[in-house]
């Protein structure tokens, strides 16, 4: 069954228990009534998770509704993580990893791909552009089109991080008493019970749009928002026994004591325990980038 089958197949399923696009999609949380013409027209294609709702609207199983539906790509799935747990630190090597990852993506797979990955792969993309070359024109029709959605949710998907963390790039410049300012801070207030929510295995993505959120609310001086941030991070850590990220959530760390209590001591030690941290990783880049930012902190007037 081709996409173009499969979006009539659901047409006259939803057509025959009486229900218009906006009943179907209800408050739109997980199914938006564009998303919706889009897979119906077959223009799009749908993830499991999408099919998944489908199926339940119109009171089917998944395999009753598309018996043949096809997993994504073993080796998609693993770029993809890949490129998600690949660290730069503005190291060139790194960032020349990444790109090569992300260049099998879209020559092998991308054109393939159901629309929520398509948009997911984009919205990374776009945020690496963004930081690349300084300007946040990048994904901004993504975002248009898709964050109300992600707003609206209690609970994450992985995909709807990396909307997230694209928006985080759009506030850098931003009023922190705008609405788009307190969109974000509706959404952190439910990163805790994201733990739950996600899959082990993925949680560094959670970990990462995080530590970026901190670096939000500390410009903003949001402090307040701050320590439960870092609490669910030191969770996260000890929870998958992953500290590649402990360098930086201790550079923040110190960074918050320094700012917030003018506790000197206490960012010292926090400083020495990133550095030890990013040797026992094997990072001498990240070491030298907070030794840097340190010698900043430590002569600079708090």
């Amino acid at each position: 069954m081709n996409d173009k089958e499969f979006g009539q197949r659901i047409r006259q399923l939803r057509e025959q228990i009486n229900l218009t696009r906006e009943q179907f999609c209800g408050d739109e949380v997980e199914l938006s009534v564009r998303q919706l013409i889009r897979i119906e027209t077959g223009s799009s294609k749908p993830t499991l998770s999408k099919i998944q709702y489908i199926a339940t609207r119109l009171g089917m199983t998944l395999y009753e509704l598309m018996p043949d539906y096809v997993k994504l790509p073993d080796r998609y799935s693993k770029l993809k993580f890949e490129v998600l747990r690949t660290p730069t630190y503005e190291n060139t090597d790194l960032i020349e990893k990444r790109n090569r990852l992300m260049e099998e993506i879209y020559d092998h797979y991308y054109d393939d791909l159901p629309e929520e990955e398509q948009i997911a792969i984009d919205a990374f993309q776009s945020f690496v552009d963004i930081y690349e070359t300084k300007s946040v024109h990048f994904g901004k029709a993504i975002l248009d089109d898709y964050f109300e959605q992600v707003h609206r949710k209690d609970k994450f998907t992985v995909n709807d991080l990396l909307i997230v963390r694209l928006y985080l790039e759009h506030l850098q410049d931003e009023d922190r008493t705008s609405p788009r300012f307190q969109h974000f801070l509706d959404i952190i207030q439910h990163f805790p019970v994201q733990v739950e929510a996600i899959d082990s295995n993925e949680l560094f993505i959670l970990r990462d749009v995080m530590l970026a959120s901190i670096g939000i609310l500390g410009t903003k001086e949001c402090y307040d928002y701050i320590p439960p941030i870092f609490d669910t991070l030191d969770q996260i850590m000890v929870q998958t026994h992953d500290f590649q990220k402990k360098p930086i959530l201790n550079l923040l760390k110190w960074k918050y004591v320094l700012y917030t209590n003018s506790d000197r001591e206490e960012a010292q030690k926090l400083y020495e325990e990133a550095v030890m941290f990013a040797k026992l990783i094997g990072d001498d880049h990240l070491v030298a980038k907070l030794e840097e930012s340190w010698k900043g902190d430590s002569t600079g007037k708090v």
